[in-house]
């Protein structure tokens, strides 16, 4: 490796891991130390081992917060794909790229239970940390309870700022629960908020189709901009098919004997 090809790849690693040690540092140190070729590729393997390191340790704190189940994580690499046809797993597969997180936009699933929804939701989220995003997963239900405790405690500024931080907002089963008229007016600042802003994106599934969405919620105008907010420029999903939940089990049939 050539002092050149050195310091054009430490420049990275001073950025990635913050070093005190600057190019010109580094040129001044080579020279003087008349480093060879291979003591330079020694060194910059080292640093590269703890960039490895420290990103590593980075990807597995934001999977952390991102309150994604990690046990037996729900990835694209173990999505059902072979059930789509060519179009959709193209689709799908665009997802992977987070090209929809640059340009703002959200993404939409509808369709029954048991579809994938859940399951590509979280692959998204889980492929945002890989990528040092910041990603954050939350059922409908629990957002629910969450601005309850707002409301009571007086703190909803706070649960906004904190929600409309994440590059990837996931919010999952929209449709399990219905929310009040100060619940929905909070859901619709939080879209507003982000929508607005432009700080990330928004991924959202439901079992409901749009046409039931008034059911779920208290306040038309409120719903009516929320909608306007969430659709626009969207990447709307639709699924359909019977649902893949049980598709791996393994049936055991127990014949017992009848002893005398």
């Amino acid at each position: 490796m050539t002092s050149e090809e050195f310091l054009i790849r430490y420049q990275s690693h001073v950025k990635d891991l913050r070093l005190p040690f600057s190019p010109d540092d580094l040129l001044g140190w080579s020279l003087s130390s008349d480093v060879t070729p291979s003591e330079l590729s020694l060194v910059d393997g080292l640093f590269a081992a703890m960039v490895a390191k420290k990103d590593e340790t980075v990807i597995r704190t934001l999977k952390k917060l991102s309150r994604i189940p990690q046990k037996n994580p729900l990835v694209f690499s173990n999505f059902k794909m072979d059930l789509l046809n060519e179009k959709a797993k193209r689709q799908v597969l665009s997802l992977k790229s987070l090209s929809f997180l640059s340009s703002k936009r959200n993404v939409i699933m509808i369709g029954p239970t048991g579809t994938g929804k859940t399951h590509l939701a979280m692959a998204i989220g889980n492929e945002c940390c890989n990528n040092k995003m910041k990603a954050y997963f939350i059922k409908m239900d629990e957002l629910k309870d969450k601005f309850h405790d707002a409301i009571i405690g007086e703190k909803t500024g706070k649960l906004l700022n904190g929600l409309s931080k994440y590059s990837c907002l996931i919010i999952d089963e929209v449709g399990y629960c219905k929310f009040n008229r100060q619940e929905t007016l909070l859901f619709f600042q939080l879209i507003d908020r982000v929508s607005i802003k432009e700080t990330g994106s928004i991924v959202l599934t439901s079992n409901k189709d749009l046409s039931q969405w008034p059911e779920l919620f208290d306040e038309d105008d409120a719903l009516e901009c929320t909608i306007d907010r969430l659709w626009d420029k969207a990447i709307c999903m639709t699924f359909s098919g019977q649902s893949h939940r049980g598709s791996d089990r393994e049936q055991i049939e127990l014949n017992f004997v009848k002893f005398r």
